[in-house]
């Protein structure tokens, strides 16, 4: 409904506010800003994954309006949960649903005003909601609620009935007996709040926005150390280096991210960056286009991208390595092999292929089209869907929207448009038959993005080369994923070795 000072409507209403903020900026203000910096960085898209918009931010508070209570609890307690062993950034939350008007990109009104005012009544860490809101969710197996009574709030002419959600944290200071039963209660269901698997209808949304920002908040726990260079174009490539030892240079093609990808379903959700870091030094790079590199580009061709790899390899002075290709990353591997034959001790090629010379007329048809669509409308979590029908089929939903949201953050639409445009002219065969180095093909017998047939002939193509088969249709699975990967690797290069993993530089 349309007024004289803006759009009424209703709306769930949700505020959240920095415990301590004020004293720690008269005592540190440098570390105040960066945990300001945080508490924005972990709430904006927290609240996109909910179907929310934040409305403002400012100072140490936020402001964000959802379309349901519901969808606004759900991602308060995916917001609490993701900080809960978090000592530095703890939060108090308020949520109200009620009448707003919007009015030139901000929203005023009771329900702003009450949401508000219930914030403060939360403990650190804790979450307090309206009655309004406690009768749309009580319902819920994963919500559970301590009433805290009718409080009478400023400048609210009749008092509100506040309830205490449970989320698991507790408080610093002392606490009332009422409180403290509030909070056992919380701490019995705080395990409910998160394992609310077949129940919840959300449950897939909180677990994986979960997944997806709390390593942006707490970090990962692998070392790595990232440099940048300069490819002979002048486009400056990052890359990262973790582990001591013999090198293994990773070529992922494209949607990469070296701070990102660290915990990335789709090249290290089972730890095979960690694994793969114990006895070598690993070595990815994210290629043109992506990630920490040089965005603002238009070349992606198959030269563009071994000048890439080029750079890479002779920033960090590598004289042998072993070159471990996946998916896309194959013909980069397979032209720098034959340029190089002196550097590449042993290669190793994952789901991937010579080239995609071989799709019918009607495939390559639907994928160029597919293309376009990812230049125009890469932000799409619909789009992106899409890629993930052909990544990983058979993936479970968390695992879809962790990496959707990855690769939303790799890239943008022209740089994948752009990517995949200069893939399909790629033709690597003729190559593939010149490589004299020690091979290892490994591909997925139902790899739904790339068909065996594929990879089979790669292998037939390459003087001596060995050809593995996994069982699966999960392109993500045949790349990295595979318990079976680093055990393959680690075979191959023993038994061209003598029995012994070279150790080549």
């Amino acid at each position: 409904m349309e007024t004289s000072g803006g759009q009424r409507t209703l709306a769930a209403i949700m505020f959240t506010d920095i415990v301590g903020y004020t004293s720690l900026t008269e005592r540190d203000e440098s570390a105040a800003l960066r945990v300001r910096e945080r508490h924005r960085a972990l709430v904006r898209p927290l609240v996109e994954q909910f179907q929310g918009e934040q409305i403002d931010a400012t100072g140490d508070e936020s402001l964000s309006s959802f379309p349901s209570a519901v969808l606004a609890v759900d991602c308060a307690l995916a917001l609490q949960a993701a900080l809960r062993d978090d000592p530095d950034l703890r939060l108090r939350v308020g949520i109200h649903i009620g009448d707003v008007v919007r009015r030139n990109g901000e929203i005023v009104g009771e329900g702003v005003n009450i949401a508000a005012r219930i914030r403060p009544l939360a403990d650190p860490g804790g979450i307090c909601i309206s009655e309004s809101v406690w009768r749309l969710v009580r319902s819920r197996p994963h919500v559970r609620g301590l009433p805290l009574g009718a409080q009478s709030l400023k400048n609210v002419s009749e008092p509100v009935k506040v309830f205490a959600l449970a989320t698991g944290a507790a408080p610093a200071e002392r606490l009332s007996r009422r409180r403290r039963l509030g909070l056992t209660l919380a701490g019995m269901a705080a395990t409910a709040a998160l394992a609310f698997g077949a129940y919840v209808p959300n449950r897939t949304a909180v677990l994986s926005t979960i997944a997806i920002t709390a390593p942006r908040i707490f970090g990962n726990p692998i070392e790595q150390k990232i440099g940048f260079a300069t490819a002979t174009d002048d486009v400056r490539i990052a890359y990262a280096t973790t582990g001591e030892g013999p090198p293994l240079v990773m070529v992922l093609g494209w949607a990469t991210h070296l701070e990102d990808g660290l915990s990335s379903p789709l090249y290290d959700r089972s730890g095979w960056i960690r694994r793969n870091s114990q006895d070598r030094m690993l070595v990815r790079y994210d290629g043109r286009g992506f990630g920490l590199s040089d965005r603002d580009v238009s070349d992606f061709s198959l030269e563009a991208r071994v000048r890439d790899l080029e750079a890479v390899v002779d920033a960090l002075g590598l004289e042998r390595f072993t070159l471990y290709a996946i998916s896309a990353g194959g013909p980069t591997a397979i032209a720098y092999t034959v340029r190089h034959p002196d550097r590449v001790s042993h290669l190793v090629l994952a789901s991937t292929s010579a080239g995609v010379y071989s799709r019918p007329p009607e495939q390559e048809e639907r994928w160029r089209g597919m293309v376009e669509l990812f230049r125009s409308s890469w932000d799409s979590p619909i789009v992106r869907s899409m890629m993930m029908e052909f990544l990983a089929p058979d993936a479970d939903e968390v695992t879809r929207r962790v990496t959707s949201e990855f690769l939303k953050v790799a890239g943008d639409g022209p740089a994948v448009a752009g990517f995949f445009r200069a893939h399909f002219e790629i033709d690597t065969r003729d190559l593939a038959r010149q490589i004299q180095v020690p091979t290892l093909v490994i591909h997925g017998r139902e790899d739904a993005a790339l068909p065996l047939e594929m990879g089979r002939d790669l292998a037939s193509l390459i003087p001596g080369a060995r050809f593995e088969i996994l069982d699966g249709a999960d392109h993500i699975e045949a790349t990295t994923e595979s318990p079976r990967i680093p055990e393959l690797i680690d075979e191959f290069l023993a038994a061209e070795s003598g029995g012994e993993v070279p150790r080549d530089s």
